[in-house]
């Protein structure tokens, strides 16, 4: 860059001695023309005022000098230093600006930023990547095992293996792992509909506490089955969010709450407003979440004890699409639990 802006200065220069040659001999001929009338005289006053034109192309070379010493200084010097610098600055070493530069600190203090924002954005995605590899693998694994399940009692029916009593136990069998396929499907397209950033939030002005009594009621033959109570207090709480994503949301708590809960516990339901936020309280007498596991368990189809969920009939994303339905919400969610004793979860959404 140096050298084309020398020789650029340097052609500029040796132009304006040229023309302002020819400048001054055609006034010098204009001038003097009357009075001398020969080319011979007009060549000696050209000579004569020679080492004018010389002096004059000097001052104009160092003219041209010193803005280019200027322009290398104040222009073309911090432009190399950041340019020979900017390696380093990619790969995070730190670069001390001296203090001449000072101007060079925001552009640097901007690509910083913008390194910053693209590794962080890799990140996300490497994540993404990693996420949506563990999802598939899970989700093959949680497929697999209950058809491998369906096509074996299936097939001891088809052969004749399994008579009478049998046959029923195995039909028995095929129907709940059919249904658990089906739990499964339903609660992984959930999981994609809430994962999706185009969804439309359709919020409304919605009361929780009839919500809540809705969902105890559909889930009230589950509940009699492991001889579990439902118990709902609270009083009217209004928030806006959307009413099918809530209404799940309720459904997986407690439903969650019923399935680790051991036979004859309870699950206790409070709906209550604090001054700008909806609060939903589920709490169970479980056998509780294990320190170590507590950080883990909104993540998809993780487990505290797989094979106790497999006999349940847990998908392990319930608690997932809990924490989805919260953050799509703007909301926080909390977790208490103690081993032998049970769980709590906290749910508070904005009014």
């Amino acid at each position: 860059m140096e050298r084309k802006i020398y020789y650029t200065l340097a052609i500029i220069a040796s132009i304006t001695a040229i023309v302002t040659s020819i400048v001054l001999v055609f006034l010098l001929h204009d001038f003097y023309s009357p009075m001398v009338g020969s080319i011979e005289n007009i060549k000696f006053v050209f000579i004569g005022i020679l080492p004018a034109i010389i002096g004059l192309l000097v001052f104009i070379l160092l003219f041209l000098y010193i803005i280019s010493f200027i322009l290398t200084t104040k222009i073309i010097e911090p432009i190399k230093f950041t340019t020979q610098n900017i390696e380093s600055i990619l790969s995070g070493e730190n670069v001390k600006v001296p203090e001449v530069y000072e101007e060079l600190k925001p552009f640097i203090k901007t690509i910083e930023l913008q390194k910053k924002e693209i590794e962080d954005y890799i990140e996300r995605l490497k994540k993404a990547e990693k996420i949506r590899r563990e999802f598939t693998a899970n989700v093959s694994h949680e497929l697999k095992t209950p058809l491998t399940s369906i096509n074996g009692f299936a097939e001891m029916i088809e052969t004749g293996m399994a008579k009478g009593e049998d046959a029923i136990k195995s039909a028995a069998i095929i129907r709940k792992e059919g249904n658990r396929l089906l739990e499964l499907i339903d609660s992984i397209i959930k999981l994609s509909q809430l994962e999706d950033l185009n969804i439309g939030k359709e919020f409304a002005s919605l009361d929780l506490y009839p919500i809540g009594e809705t969902v105890l009621a559909n889930l009230t033959p589950k509940a009699r089955e492991k001889n579990v109570s439902l118990d709902l207090t609270g009083r009217r709480t209004v928030i806006e969010g959307n009413r099918r994503m809530i209404e799940d949301l309720l459904y997986n708590l407690v439903d969650n709450a019923i399935k680790y809960n051991k036979f004859g516990g309870k699950v206790s339901v409070n709906i209550y407003p604090n001054d700008n936020l909806g609060i939903i309280k589920v709490s169970d007498t479980g056998l509780g979440i294990p320190t170590e596991d507590q950080g883990r368990i909104f993540e998809r189809f993780y487990r505290v004890d797989k094979s106790r969920s497999k006999k349940v009939g847990g998908t392990g994303l319930g608690l997932s699409i809990v924490k989805h339905i919260v953050e799509f919400h703007n909301g926080k969610i909390y977790l208490s639990s103690k081993e032998g004793e049970g769980t709590s979860i906290e749910v508070h959404l904005q009014k």
